[in-house]
């Protein structure tokens, strides 16, 4: 047993490990940053922003045969647990890890509060072997050093092998080197310029190039634009406009930043002055572009916060600068976007290509100008949403209700938006339609019962009897289902209900003609067989109705018993099979008598109900939904909108007049 078991495990060993193949690692980290090294270097130098550096000081190659390349900032460096769990895990997320926010080493920044991290993934540090395929990381932290040596590997994507460890340092911060460094097709004014035009957003972060700072100066002149803005009779601000030419991979370096007194306020991004976005995103322009304003007039005002993470929105000196500076900066952007604009024109006409071909002249030019001056008017819209919303206007010009939606949603606050937008994600239009239908035909019948119960002048079979026709509800959730058929006098009860074409009812029929002291309305719900075949009546409901000035007591309520009685007479109703609701309705109820009358065990029950307690159920059954939302429009002209509900009920005049028999 024991050597089974030992064979078994060493057939276990015996199992190779994940196989990487040679072109991993490019497609891992990705071509550009292992090749370009513009691209390697503004990643490098984006790892030593995030490690909290002031300082980046770069030796860069120049020149023929060996050569030397190196990047070492003063950040806060790497315990040697901290290295090998950042370096060996691929995928490694350095959010979760440390937040998206810098860590400062203590005591190196003064009046620094908080710095937006750029890294997320990791790859940036695989930049090192743009440079050659081994590099060495120096790293010290909390007064010790640690040396390592990464490797492109042979059967793994790298390899580490660790050269000094745990050595008394006095420093803290991070280098990295290439001795060997290949030849690189970058000279070194090209790269101040390269940096130049992604890390001077903030002037507490210095970058140095063989010995030379990094500065604006460095960029060219088609890459930079400097405007004075006049903000009022007495201050200015200076715009630096910083074109890279070319999108980079985030929008992490570009945005707008401000500088007040050599110092950076708040961080750089693209957010307004209301927190509103300048611009998408994921345009090419947001990656391309860096704004920086130098606004030192407003280190005399309260315009910034104590601890200068942004500046107080409420102050008038700030919202005047602001005002004028954004707006600039949205007639830039826009002007340097135009083949953006045009290339989603293009995108949202292909999509309603079909919709376009229907309409005239005038209607495709009225589409056109609407997408057009949607996206000048709201840069910051995503291209998606200008495509989506292209259909939209589209089917508004084919739909009957035109433009009536668009005035309609003009009128709506940002939160009435919002909310719409929640309920949209939600539901459906269509399953919104049903809900919202089903409750306002029950609204409207609620509605309609409360003016014609008031009004003395009402009639009960012409304006009441229809109303219950589709308000069975109202008594009860057993009475929901749509599968309830209705009809009016015993004779019809009997030939039309039951299916007995030959048979005649009696004249205790409940009959609106021939009973002068109410009406009633009987509603009936089939029961089937284990096939799915009718034999019989399952449920039968009657509403009788009583006049104002007709108390309802015990005669009344018998009266409704003789009618089921003929039914089961007749064979029509199963005794103690079939269940009987009658509901009695009328303007008051005489004392003692609001109790049911029940009949065969129960299985006939009829409830005395005056009309103010039907409305009061009616209510309670809509969760109060009739008083909160009174004033609704659609109520308010409820009886035209009535009677489209009522008209699929087919009620007709002669069906309340005496059938003869």
């Amino acid at each position: 047993m024991a050597k089974k078991a030992a064979d078994k495990n060493q057939m276990l060993l015996d199992i190779p490990g994940v196989l990487y193949d040679a072109r991993f690692l490019e497609s891992h980290a990705g071509k550009h940053i292992l090749h370009d090294p513009k691209i390697a270097i503004v990643e490098l130098i984006a790892n030593a922003w995030d490690a909290g550096a002031t300082e980046v000081k770069i030796d860069w190659p120049g020149g023929t045969g060996t050569q030397n390349f190196a990047i070492q900032d003063n950040g806060n460096g790497m315990t040697d647990e901290e290295f090998k769990g950042r370096w060996r895990k691929l995928n490694y997320n350095r959010e979760t890890d440390q937040g998206r926010m810098v860590t400062f080493p203590a005591g190196s920044v003064k009046g620094q509060t908080e710095r937006v991290a750029f890294g997320r993934n990791g790859i940036g540090r695989w930049s090192g072997f743009c440079f050659g395929d081994t590099y060495i990381v120096d790293t010290s932290k909390s007064a010790f050093r640690n040396r390592y040596e990464v490797s492109r590997g042979l059967t793994e994507p790298f390899e580490i092998k660790q050269k000094l460890a745990g050595v008394e340092a006095k420093t803290h911060g991070t280098k990295i080197e290439c001795p060997n460094c290949r030849q690189v097709q970058l000279t070194p004014e090209e790269v101040r310029a390269e940096i130049g035009m992604r890390f001077l957003t903030d002037p507490n972060f210095k970058v140095l190039v063989n010995g030379e700072s990094v500065s604006f100066e460095h960029i060219d002149d088609p890459n930079i634009q400097k405007l004075i803005l006049k903000v009022d009779e007495t201050h200015s601000v200076e715009l630096v406009i910083i074109d890279t030419q070319a999108s980079d991979r985030t929008t992490k370096q570009h945005g707008v930043a401000w500088h007040v007194g050599g110092r950076l306020v708040g961080t750089c991004s693209w957010k307004g002055a209301g927190a509103e976005e300048l611009i998408d995103g994921r345009r090419i322009a947001a990656k391309r572009f860096t704004f920086i304003v130098k606004a030192d007039y407003l280190a005399e005002t309260d315009a910034i916060k104590k601890d200068w993470s942004d500046f107080d929105k409420s102050n008038d000196e700030y919202q005047q600068a602001a005002q004028v500076v954004y707006q600039k900066v949205r007639e830039y952007l826009l002007s340097v976007s135009e083949e953006d604009r045009k290339e989603t024109l293009a995108k949202a006409k292909e999509l309603n290509k079909e919709a376009l071909n229907k309409m005239g002249p005038l209607e495709r030019e009225k589409w056109t100008d609407f997408v057009t001056k949607a996206q000048v008017n709201c840069p910051s819209i995503k291209e998606s949403d200008i495509v989506k919303l292209s259909e939209v206007m589209a089917n508004l010009e084919e739909a009957t209700s035109g433009y009536a939606l668009l005035h309609k949603l003009s009128e709506y606050g940002p939160d009435k938006l919002d909310d719409l937008h929640r309920l949209l994600e939600d539901w459906t239009i269509d399953m919104a339609k049903i809900v919202l239908d089903e409750i306002g035909r029950r609204l409207l019948i609620v509605q309609e019962l409360q003016s014609r119960m008031d009004d003395k002048s009402t009639k009960e079979v012409q304006d009441l009897q229809p109303l219950f026709e589709k308000g069975l509800w109202i008594f009860g959730p057993e009475f929901e289902t749509i599968e309830y058929t209705s009809n009016v006098g015993m004779t019809r009860v009997v030939q039309d209900l039951f299916n007995q074409p030959e048979m005649k009812g009696s004249r205790n029929r409940p009959d609106f003609a021939i009973l002068p002291d109410g009406t009633s309305g009987l509603y009936a719900y089939p029961r089937y067989d284990d096939d799915g075949g009718e034999v019989g009546t399952d449920r039968l409901v009657i509403v009788e109705l009583k006049k104002p000035g007709v108390p309802i007591g015990e005669e009344q309520k018998r009266q409704c018993w003789k009618y089921v009685k003929e039914l089961y007479t007749k064979g029509l109703l199963q005794a103690r099979q079939s269940t009987v609701r009658c509901f009695v309705l009328g303007k008051e109820v005489e004392n003692l008598e609001s109790s049911p009358l029940e009949e065969l065990d129960g299985t006939v029950k009829i409830q005395p109900l005056t009309f103010d307690t039907v409305l009061q159920r009616a209510k309670s059954r809509l969760l109060k939904l009739h008083d909160r939302v009174k004033s609704a429009p659609f109520l308010d002209a409820h009886r035209d909108k009535l009677k489209t509900f009522l008209d699929p009920l087919d009620i007709k005049p002669d069906l309340f007049t005496e059938v003869k028999v």
